[in-house]
């Protein structure tokens, strides 16, 4: 008797008769991270989900998860930078509902999802692509010691708070704070508070000397301890290459009492560990360091 084999699913489509399938406790976890962090491709799901796995066995769960409604795909252009033609998942309707059977009924009312918001540029979708990179390199990192927790709060979180500083250069003009991200890091009796900024080589020198006088102001006028009851914060900067790293540090480092920015490239966040490897740098010091000595 030969093994029946499931037939061959089309690749930039659904199927018209979906498989078969039986939904694991992984592949809540999927449509969870997918729902949490909008936009992720099959490796950043692969390497967050299927450590022990293959990428062939992670697109087939993903590839299911597809064609059975729980995932919609938002794919871009094969010009664009992660790889060619390479789908990019979204929620869907149906994993929405999913989402909120597994939460908590007062978890379940805070779920403020539509499909308008998987009709972005794809500009925003690499940006967040890039911000869910350095999410899982932190998240895996946490996960591999008991010693430390780690909140993250997303952009859209960190935008609402509206937060901005009076313009010391320029009389009558504010600075906006808008970080990517922000992240509570606790551990061992300690806590650290870091504000996220992705670099993806798109902004002048200018523009960026603008956000360092912003955080420097939002430190040094107290606005940020009057926010956070805290005095701890480093600002980590992730960019595209060496080079770029070099010129952000160069612009920083003319900024006055701009001590507290630490650089790094999305090559060494996918291939170190993101809170105890030597992989940071300071435009104020010499050589590598790592983010967490607490």
């Amino acid at each position: 008797m030969t093994e029946k084999t499931t037939p061959r699913l089309p690749r930039y489509s659904k199927a018209k008769k979906a498989p078969p399938m039986r939904l694991t406790d992984r592949d809540k976890r999927i449509v969870e991270a997918v729902y949490r962090m909008r936009f992720l491709t099959s490796e950043q799901i692969k390497y967050w989900l299927f450590e022990e796995g293959s990428i062939t066995a992670c697109r087939r769960r993903l590839s299911f998860l597809f064609h059975n409604g729980y995932l919609a795909d938002a794919s871009k252009p094969k010009s664009a930078g992660y790889g060619s033609s390479k789908r990019i998942y979204c929620l869907s309707k149906k994993g929405a509902a999913l989402i909120s059977h597994l939460y908590g009924e007062q978890e379940a009312k805070q779920i403020k999802w539509n499909e308008k918001q998987n009709k972005v540029e794809h500009f925003f979708i690499e940006h967040t692509l890039a911000i869910n990179d350095i999410w899982i390199a932190f998240s895996k990192a946490v996960v591999a010691t008991n010693n430390y927790d780690l909140i993250w709060f997303k952009e859209s979180e960190v935008k609402s708070w509206k937060e901005k500083v009076v313009d010391p250069e320029n009389t009558g003009k504010t600075l906006a704070i808008t970080p990517d991200a922000f992240l509570y890091l606790t551990g061992n009796d300690k806590k650290a508070n870091y504000f996220l900024e992705v670099d993806r080589a798109t902004e002048s020198n200018r523009r960026w000397r603008d956000k360092v006088r912003g955080y420097v102001e939002f430190v040094y006028s107290r606005k940020y301890y009057d926010k956070f009851k805290s005095e701890s914060l480093r600002i980590l900067t992730v960019t595209t290459s060496p080079e770029r790293l070099t010129n952000l540090m160069k612009t920083t480092k003319n900024v006055d009492r701009a001590d507290f920015f630490l650089f790094t490239t999305f090559e060494q966040i996918k291939n170190n560990d993101v809170l105890f490897d030597n992989i940071w740098q300071s435009p104020l010091k010499k050589g590598l360091e790592k983010l967490v000595k607490f």
